[in-house]
């Protein structure tokens, strides 16, 4: 890779300022179990260790405190913030909690806690990373009052930083700083009865949840202060990390490279460009200020987000092969998707998705590189030929 001079400069600064790391090499040394499994970004994983910590029948060795402190906090939110004062926190506290059955996606609901002898039902959704689903709220609070018609209820929406649900009325919103206080609390009063084992599992889940989830405020610092001092030699080393992202783009421009007709452009991590052998041929390199090629028009992903996209964009150059391009996509939406009017220099004519959004929270690449190849073939074969198609027309067209 060549690096320009003040690039490399930066990064040789950043490398010799020892001092200013230690502090951070100190918090991120200790190992985590977390970190090592790669499980920090995946939803359905912190409902698992979740519902662990809700069992009273689990082998933690906190009992029902964690159990009997969410229901309660959440039932004294809900009396606090809801004119029916649907739950006596009195009456809550005083309920036998030894008999609550813990259900992990029970009919798509995260966590499912349910008491016979009480007579009470809660429902959990969890939300890390994503966002609330539309009426998703609604079909499982639908789903609870069908099955447990002559239970007590209480829905439960837990998000990083207590995010109002879709339905407040409804769903109890809380925090994940409720929890960490919570299994804090629980740490604290069941210290002598746990495993060592154990409570450093739970520290490091702790740990996570700070670090991850709702910030760690020490860290959070040290990291502004490393980031102000070494900008650019961080923004470089980022730029070009090895993570999800730089697989997504070296598979695709291998593929590409390695499929006939295609012509890779310049590419990075995140925008990965390439053309076509014939579209190439209609409408060469009339094009400046974009790639180094100076194409005009190119196919572009766009590997970022949490998503993957493909884009055909025309970029800046000659003005009548823009708008010929711009008008023939307008005269053919059933082929094209031209957002909105053509402007000066990026207008976008086409567009696939090729991985939804949080596409990686269940992490397996092999299964991601067999979802993007799949795509890629059908695209090749059906809407590219489209395409290829249509613009032939409108270049011979304007030929006679």
């Amino acid at each position: 890779m060549n690096i320009q001079a003040d690039a490399r400069k930066a990064l040789e600064e950043f490398l010799m300022d020892i001092e200013i790391l230690e502090p951070l090499e100190r918090i991120i040394s200790e190992f985590n179990v977390f970190e090592a499994l790669g499980i920090i970004h995946t939803e359905i994983r912190h409902s698992r260790v979740l519902s662990w910590l809700l069992d009273p029948a689990e082998n933690h060795g906190l009992g029902d405190y964690v159990l009997k402190k969410l229901i309660q906090t959440a039932g004294f939110l809900q009396y606090e913030q809801s004119e029916s004062k649907q739950y006596d926190p009195l009456k809550l506290s005083l309920l036998d909690y030894r008999d609550f059955e813990v259900r992990r996606e029970w009919k798509n609901i995260d966590i499912l806690l349910l008491s016979k002898s009480n007579k009470l039902v809660v429902a959990i959704e969890n939300k890390v990373w994503s966002k609330e689903s539309k009426h998703q709220l609604k079909k499982y609070h639908n789903i609870v009052q069908v099955e447990f018609r002559d239970y007590d209820k209480l829905f439960i929406f837990l998000t990083p930083y207590g995010e109002e649900a879709s339905d407040p009325d409804t769903w109890i919103s809380m925090s994940y700083l409720s929890i960490i206080g919570i299994i804090e609390k629980a740490l604290s009063l069941r210290k002598d009865a746990l495993s060592e084992r154990v409570r450093l599992f739970i520290e490091q889940y702790i740990e996570t949840l700070r670090r991850y989830i709702v910030g760690d405020r020490e860290l959070e610092q040290i990291c502004r202060q490393i980031y102000n001092k070494h900008k650019k030699a961080l923004d470089l080393i980022f730029e070009y990390k090895p993570d999800l992202y730089s697989d997504i783009s070296n598979d695709l421009q291998e593929f590409i490279k390695n499929t006939p007709g295609l012509i890779l452009d310049d590419s990075n991590k995140t925008y990965i460009r390439f053309t076509t052998e014939l579209l190439d041929k209609h409408f060469g390199k009339n094009g400046s200020g974009w790639t180094s090629s100076n194409r005009l028009l190119l196919f572009e992903f766009q590997n970022r987000d949490n998503k993957l996209v493909l884009k055909l964009i025309i970029g800046p150059g000659d003005q009548e092969t823009r708008e010929r391009l711009y008008h023939a996509a307008v005269s053919h939406k059933e082929i094209f998707d031209p957002a909105g009017k053509l402007t000066r220099q990026f207008t976008q004519i086409f567009k696939q998705e090729f991985l939804t959004k949080y596409f990686d929270e269940e992490y397996d690449y092999e299964e991601i590189k067999k979802q993007i190849e799949s795509k890629f073939s059908r695209f090749l074969e059906h809407d590219l030929v489209k395409i290829h198609e249509c613009l032939s027309k409108i270049v011979k067209a304007q030929s006679v």
